[in-house]
This record gives C-alpha cells, sequence and structure tokens, in this order.
C-alpha cells in the first residue's frame, strides 16, 4: 500500500470552487490534453485519485471535484443530493469550465452518476459529450451489490443516528474491511481517511450520501439500461477481492453488459489507492486502443498546470 503522495490539507488548498445552487462545489484541474472527468465514491472524495492524478495530467487535462455533499463541497442546506442531482451538477460544472468533450473515470457511486449522464447521452439531452467511460469497482449492476452491514444501517430507517453515534474506529474498521488483504490501510495511515470521510458537512452527511443505495434499486432500468445501450467505449477495472462489487460483479457484468473487463487479483474495492501504478496503465492502454480503432478523435485542450 502506498501512502498518500499529496496529503489532503494540501489537496484541498490547490483546487478552486464554483457555486451551483445552495452548494459551494470544490474541484481539482488540470494538466495537459484531452479532458478526463474523475469522479470518486463513496464514502470519501476527490483525495482517493491523488494516487493516480499526477501521472494522468501528464496526458489528460483532469476535471476532479467533490461530488455535493462530499469532502469540501459545502452543502449549506444539508440537504439530501439524488444521483440526478449530481449529475446536474457535473453538467454544470463542464459549462463552468467550457469543456464539451470528456472520458470519464469513475469509481463506486461515481459509477452510478455517470449511468445517469450515459443515459442523457443516450437520449440526447446531455449538455456534454462523454467519448469514453472507464470504471473501477462500483454496484452498477444492484441485483449484485452485497452492501456492508454498515451501508445496510446507514441506509435504513435509523441512518442519522448511526451516522452521529457510531465510533470512528469503527467507521474506519469498515471502511479498511473492503480493501484486500495485504493492500489494507492500517494504523496513521488508515487515520488519514478519516477526514477524508467526513469532509466539511459532517456526520449527517454520510446517512444523506447512501442514499444511492436506494436510488439504484429505483432507477434500475434506466441506468442498466444505460450500459446496455450506449455506444461509448467502456471497459470495467475490477479488485476481485471486494466484498461489495468484487469478482462477483465483474463476472455478471461480463455476462449481463457484455462489458470488457480486467481482473485484478489480490485488490480490493480501492485500486486506485491499492494499485495505482496499475490503474494509470490500464487508462493508458485503454486510450490507446479507443485512438487506434478509429473510435474517438483527439481534441487537445488548452494546456494549464495541475494545481494553479
Amino acid at each position: 500500500m502506498q501512502q498518500a503522495p499529496i496529503a489532503l490539507d494540501k489537496w484541498g488548498k490547490c483546487g478552486k470552487y464554483f457555486e451551483w445552487q445552495d452548494h459551494h462545489v470544490y474541484y481539482q484541474r488540470g494538466g495537459n490534453g484531452e479532458a478526463m472527468l474523475l469522479i470518486h465514491g463513496f464514502p470519501t472524495c476527490s483525495w482517493d485519485w491523488c494516487w493516480v492524478s499526477r501521472p494522468l495530467i501528464q496526458d489528460y487535462h483532469l476535471i476532479v471535484p467533490d461530488l455535493l455533499d462530499y469532502g469540501r463541497t459545502l452543502n449549506s442546506r444539508k440537504k439530501t443530493c439524488t444521483i440526478m442531482d449530481q449529475a446536474d451538477m457535473l453538467e454544470a460544472l463542464m459549462a463552468h469550465r467550457e469543456i464539451s468533450e470528456v472520458h470519464i473515470l469513475a469509481h463506486d457511486v461515481g459509477d452510478t452518476v455517470t449511468q445517469e449522464l450515459l443515459a442523457r447521452q443516450n437520449a440526447g439531452q446531455l449538455s456534454f459529450h462523454i467519448k469514453s467511460a472507464l470504471f473501477l469497482n462500483g454496484g452498477m449492476l444492484p441485483h449484485m451489490h452485497r452492501p456492508r452491514t454498515v451501508q445496510t444501517l446507514l441506509a435504513g430507517k435509523f441512518g442519522p443516528i448511526i451516522a452521529r453515534s457510531a465510533s470512528r474506529k469503527n467507521f474506519l474498521r469498515g471502511f479498511a474491511d473492503v480493501f484486500g488483504a495485504n493492500t489494507r490501510p492500517e494504523g496513521e495511515f488508515l487515520e488519514e481517511f478519516w477526514p477524508a470521510m467526513l469532509g466539511v458537512n459532517g456526520r449527517g452527511a454520510f446517512a444523506r450520501r447512501i442514499r444511492y443505495m436506494h436510488e439504484r434499486l429505483e432507477h434500475a432500468d434506466r441506468w442498466v439500461g444505460a450500459l446496455k445501450e450506449t455506444k461509448v467505449p467502456m471497459m470495467l477495472i475490477n479488485g476481485v477481492d471486494d466484498p461489495v462489487s468484487g469478482g462477483h460483479a465483474a463476472d455478471a457484468m461480463e455476462r449481463e453488459i457484455g462489458m470488457k473487463v480486467v481482473r485484478l487479483p489480490g485488490i480490493g474495492h480501492f485500486p486506485q489507492i491499492e494499485a495505482p501504478d496499475t490503474i494509470v496503465e490500464l487508462v493508458q492502454q485503454f486510450q490507446d486502443c479507443i485512438v487506434k480503432n478509429g473510435f474517438v478523435q483527439p481534441t487537445p485542450l488548452r494546456q494549464s498546470s495541475w494545481g494553479q
């Protein structure tokens, strides 16, 4: 397991903000080349991507936001934000940055947000164009999702009480349990994830964020259908030792969607943290394959420096 190449507080100081409705949305940006949108998962924030961002900015213009109610994105009214809200915010962010075409690298709930974006694109209703979608572990097929006990409790009737009363130790133990046996964060390194999970919105955000589990069931036809209908080049990179959406989910994605899958033995739910060098290599191979097969044509963006 590699320590974070950028400390969380330093990561936070290097970003920008834009206003969307009642939210003060934090995002990182920078790098050269085609635009790539990195969408993080539950329960953390955009800092998850710091393990892969530095090499990727050599070839791509990265946009890396904290989703609504996550990380440094302030949810001033403490409202529950839906997957539709997240997609709306990302459309606004792309317009704010004047980006019309983008590749997506997504993880966990970020996969679900991407499914909604693909559904909009399939219907001709998306304000920007998705050129490719590369997914990491996530519950894209609701019937294959195996939530942990804490997730089920947070999503239930007493979720707000659980969010306020459960100990930090228990939250962090549950977080570490979804990693691979040999890539599990421990000690001080594990403690670094607590402020990334807590964010600026506090403990109450845990129970609000987890509502996406109900939404996945409610919108299953739309979001699974989006994967089946899209013409966008897609691939799944799956840490097979993930108890939530590991090898069993990868098998189903291959069988039911026909998606190309790359399996990572010994890796759990966070491949970008557990095997960052492998993820960067696979991103490059995936993009090279797309270009060589003529699916997309490169459209370089203006140059910029990471964190400026």
